[in-house]
C-alpha cells in the first residue's frame, strides 16, 4: 500500500466518475491499456474488483464507494499542500470554481457575478449546480463544491458564512383571477389551488409555508407540482391557481405577465440568502477572491433595488 502514487489515485476517482476505461484514457490522456493497467494495479492494491464490467458500463463496488469518499479527500488534502495559498492572480488564473445555488438565488446573483467575473477575470471558469442539500456538507469538505448559496433555517455550525442578500415571499395569481381583487384573503389562501416547486432549492421555501399553515391548524389545496421554478408564473394565467415566490422576483414578472402581487394572509419569515464554505478553503487566496466577488455582486442587487 505504501507504493500507490497521486496520479494512480487520479486515475481511480477519474474510472469512478466516467465509469468507462476508454472515456478515463481519454481524459487522463493516457492509452486505454495504460489504464487497464492501473485499474489492475488498484484492484490488486485494495484486494476489490472496484469496478465489475456490466451493460450499461462499469458497475462499482461497495468497496470503491467507500474508497472514493477518502480517496477525494486525500487528493484535496495533498493539492492544499503543494498549493501557494498566497499565489492567486485573478487577471490570469484559468481556476474553476463550483457553486451550488437555488433557482431564484442563481437568477437573482449569476448574471450581475458573470459580468463582473468577465470583466476583470476572462480565464475564471464558474460552475452553477443545482443545489444538493443531502450532500452539501460532504461535497464542501471534500471541495467538490467550493460554495453554497442557500436559505438555511439552521445551517451547520461546522460552515463559515456570508450574508449576501434578503428578500421576502409573496404571492402571485391572475390579474383577472375570478376571486381575488387586489388582497388575498385566509379564506382564498386556504380554498384556491396552489402550485410549487418540489426541487432541492424549495425546501426551505415549502418548509416555512407549511409550518406556518400548520400553526393554525389549517392545509393548503395543493394541486399542481412542478419541476422548474419558471414555469410557475406562466401556468397561473388564465385559472385560479395562485403561487408563492420571492418579492423581488414576482415584481420582475408582473413588469412582463399579467399578473397581481398578493400579501400572504399568513406570517412568513424573510428569506436571508447566504453563502456557506468549508473551513478547509478560508485562507485559500483563490477563494477569498471568489468570496468577495460574491459579496459586491450581492451588495450590487441591494444598491439597484
Amino acid at each position: 500500500m505504501n507504493n500507490i502514487d497521486i496520479k494512480l489515485l487520479r486515475t481511480f476517482l477519474t474510472l469512478m466518475r466516467v465509469k468507462n476505461v476508454s472515456r478515463a484514457a481519454e481524459e487522463l490522456e493516457s492509452s486505454q491499456p495504460n489504464t487497464s493497467h492501473s485499474l489492475n494495479k488498484l484492484r490488486e492494491l485494495f484486494g476489490d474488483p472496484l469496478l465489475i464490467r456490466s451493460k450499461n458500463g462499469m458497475i462499482p463496488t461497495p468497496r470503491a464507494l467507500e474508497l472514493e469518499i477518502k480517496v477525494e479527500r486525500l487528493l484535496n488534502s495533498y493539492q492544499d499542500v503543494i498549493n501557494n495559498p498566497t499565489n492567486f492572480d485573478y487577471k490570469t488564473s484559468s481556476r474553476n470554481f463550483v457553486i451550488t445555488a437555488p433557482e431564484h438565488a442563481e437568477q437573482m446573483l449569476v448574471p450581475v457575478m458573470l459580468r463582473k467575473i468577465r470583466s476583470v477575470a476572462p480565464n475564471i471558469r464558474i460552475e452553477i449546480r443545482a443545489p444538493n442539500p443531502e450532500r452539501a456538507s460532504e461535497l464542501l469538505e471534500s471541495g467538490e463544491i467550493d460554495l453554497r448559496i442557500a436559505w438555511l433555517l439552521k445551517p451547520a455550525s461546522s460552515l463559515r458564512s456570508l450574508t449576501l442578500f434578503q428578500d421576502r415571499l409573496v404571492y402571485i395569481a391572475d390579474k383577472d383571477h375570478p376571486s381575488i381583487k387586489g388582497q388575498l384573503t385566509l379564506r382564498n389562501f386556504l380554498s384556491l389551488p396552489h402550485a410549487r416547486t418540489y426541487g432541492e432549492g424549495s425546501k426551505t421555501t415549502n418548509f416555512v409555508i407549511d409550518e406556518a399553515i400548520a400553526k393554525i391548524g389549517k392545509e393548503l389545496v395543493m394541486t399542481f407540482q412542478v419541476q422548474n421554478f419558471m414555469t410557475v408564473p406562466s401556468s397561473l394565467i388564465n385559472t385560479d391557481i395562485i403561487a408563492s415566490l420571492p418579492q423581488s422576483l414576482a415584481i420582475s414578472l408582473a413588469e412582463k405577465l399579467p399578473l397581481q402581487i398578493l400579501e400572504p394572509p399568513i406570517r412568513l419569515p424573510r428569506i436571508h440568502y447566504s453563502a456557506y464554505w468549508h473551513e478547509r478553503n478560508q485562507n485559500d487566496a483563490g477563494h477569498k477572491w471568489l468570496r468577495q466577488t460574491v459579496l459586491e455582486s450581492a451588495q450590487t442587487i441591494k444598491r439597484s433595488g
